[in-house]
């Protein structure tokens, strides 16, 4: 008699079981697909240190650099998004395309150098959001953008100026 108390109950209740259309509620800290952030990469090729299954990649040329992801290859441990000094990485809250074709997993952007504001070196400066990041307040921040312009041989010109010139008090 209890079997039939527990068949009745089921049949009474309605369907749990997904449909296709049904969308799967993903978990605030999914890594789904990586998002690539041009704007706040500096090419510094920590995500390709941290990167144990070698899903990324950075070629640096001559007027710009390449940055590559090669999603087959990617296990989403996250180490990239996690030591990504200008938080250029993270990950989309919704899991990868489906693919067909082997190509279609291959993401690349094409970094640009920018000249230094004194010599014309090329560089590539540390992005407003870093920058503040860094010095902890915004107005800090655009003080130190002048700087961050310079490659790293005027910067270290313009600071030893500066030191001279606080302990001196002349300018040369």
């Amino acid at each position: 008699m209890n079997i039939f108390n527990v068949l009745f109950g089921n049949f009474s209740k309605p369907n749990r079981t997904r449909t296709p259309k049904d969308v799967v509620p993903f978990p605030a800290d999914f890594r789904g697909e990586l998002l690539h952030d041009l704007t706040q990469c500096v090419l510094c090729a920590t995500c390709v240190y941290v990167c144990s299954p070698g899903a990324i990649t950075i070629e640096k040329g001559e007027e710009s650099g390449s940055w590559e992801y090669d999603g087959g290859r990617c296990t989403f441990c996250g180490r990239c998004v996690e030591y990504c000094p200008t938080h250029a990485l993270s990950f989309k809250n919704q899991s990868a395309p489906t693919v067909n074709e082997r190509f279609a997993e291959l993401t690349w952007h094409d970094v640009e150098y920018r000249h230094c504001t004194r010599c014309g070196a090329l560089i590539i400066p540390l992005p407003h959001e870093t920058l503040v990041r860094l010095y902890h307040s915004e107005e800090a921040a655009r003080q130190a953008a002048q700087a961050h312009e310079l490659c790293e041989r005027c910067r270290s010109r313009v600071h030893s100026e500066a030191i001279k010139t606080g302990i001196s008090g002349t300018r040369n």
